[in-house]
Formats: structure tokens, C-alpha cells, sequence
């Protein structure tokens, strides 16, 4: 065992690194234990060979337990120094913030031209029957279910919501850069580029 002192923010890249090795090993496991086939008996180097990659498969099932523990290990550290800073609730905030905007950025951007607003649609004709067969007899004509006064307002609220994203990664990442003292298995920690 090594210490590493890293801030907040590379211990989470140290902690992605290692669940993508986890992953790697689990799934070449998973594949070699459930999805080997032969297509008959095809001689006893061919079984010593298939044998020898049941052993390399079980020692990377035991690796991956290894990069699972030291994973959970740094998960858990940082968790506690996102709670000692404050991050946490910043995160909550900040994935709230960014699901209101994404959500608001895909209703505003759907809007166009072809759209008819609450005035224009009593010049259109009492039924519209489009001109594509999987739709005939549905509605052809979209309609923009905003006054020009609530899309502006919507537009203003997404604006300040991603400058307010914006003010809260900085906050994050000023936040993750408080210093964090883990002990690592030399050879896990190499996997994970330390």
C-alpha cells in the first residue's frame, strides 16, 4: 500500500478510471464463462488452451474485486470530503438546475416557423388531413403554444438558469479542490494512472 494525496476532483477521475477497468474485466469475464463454444471436440491442445483462459479469466475476476474494493474505498472518502465542503449540496443543486435547463432548452428550441400561433389558427381550414400516409387524418399543422410574452419569459428563465450553472461549476470545482489522503495498492493505483 502507497498514500496518494490528490484533490477532490482528480480523485474522481481516479475513481472513473478504475470503474472502467472494473467493467473491462467483469464484461471479457462474463463473455468467457457464458459465451465459449466449440463446435465439437477439437483436440487436447485446443481443451489445455481454452483451460489456461479459464485460469487467466478467474485471476481477472480476482483483479476486478481488487479495483471494485479500492473503488468503493475512494467513493466513500470522497463522499465524505463532498459532505466536509459543502459539494454535495452544490451537485444536488447543479443537477437540478441543469435538468430545468435542459428541459426548458428542448421545449424552446422545438419552436419554428412552421408552427402556428393561437391568432393564425382561425385562418387555417376547419380540418387539416396531411399528406403523408403513415399520418392521414391526424392534426397536420403544429401549433406554438406560447404567446410571444411567455416564450420570452421561458427564454429569460433558461438564460439565467445556465448562468447560474455556470456560477455553480466554478463554486464545484473551486470546492474539489480540497486535498484528499488515500492509501492504494501500488498496482491499482498504476491502472489508474498514478
Amino acid at each position: 500500500m502507497k498514500s496518494y494525496t490528490l484533490s477532490l476532483s482528480r480523485w474522481h477521475k481516479v475513481a472513473e478510471r478504475l470503474a472502467r477497468i472494473y467493467a473491462e474485466l467483469t464484461q471479457n469475464a462474463k463473455d468467457t464463462f457464458n459465451n465459449t463454444q466449440i463446435s465439437g471436440y477439437l483436440g487436447e491442445s485446443k481443451v489445455d488452451r481454452l483451460r489456461e483462459l479459464s485460469k487467466i479469466q478467474i485471476a481477472n475476476l480476482q483483479r476486478a474485486f481488487r479495483v471494485q474494493d479500492a473503488l468503493a474505498h475512494i467513493r466513500q472518502a470522497v463522499g465524505e470530503g463532498n459532505a466536509k465542503t459543502g459539494v454535495a449540496k452544490e451537485l444536488a443543486d447543479y443537477d437540478a438546475l441543469s435538468r430545468r435547463h435542459k428541459l426548458l432548452e428542448s421545449i424552446l428550441t422545438a419552436q419554428d416557423g412552421e408552427m402556428v400561433t393561437f391568432e393564425e389558427m382561425r385562418q387555417l381550414p376547419s380540418q387539416i388531413v396531411t399528406e403523408d400516409r403513415y399520418d392521414r387524418g391526424k392534426a397536420g399543422v403544429r401549433v406554438r403554444m406560447f404567446d410571444a410574452q411567455s416564450f420570452a419569459a421561458l427564454r429569460a428563465e433558461a438564460d439565467g438558469l445556465r448562468t447560474r450553472i455556470y456560477a455553480l461549476t466554478d463554486r464545484i470545482s473551486d470546492l474539489n479542490r480540497e486535498r484528499l489522503t488515500l492509501e492504494l495498492q501500488e498496482k491499482i493505483a498504476q491502472e489508474a494512472g498514478l
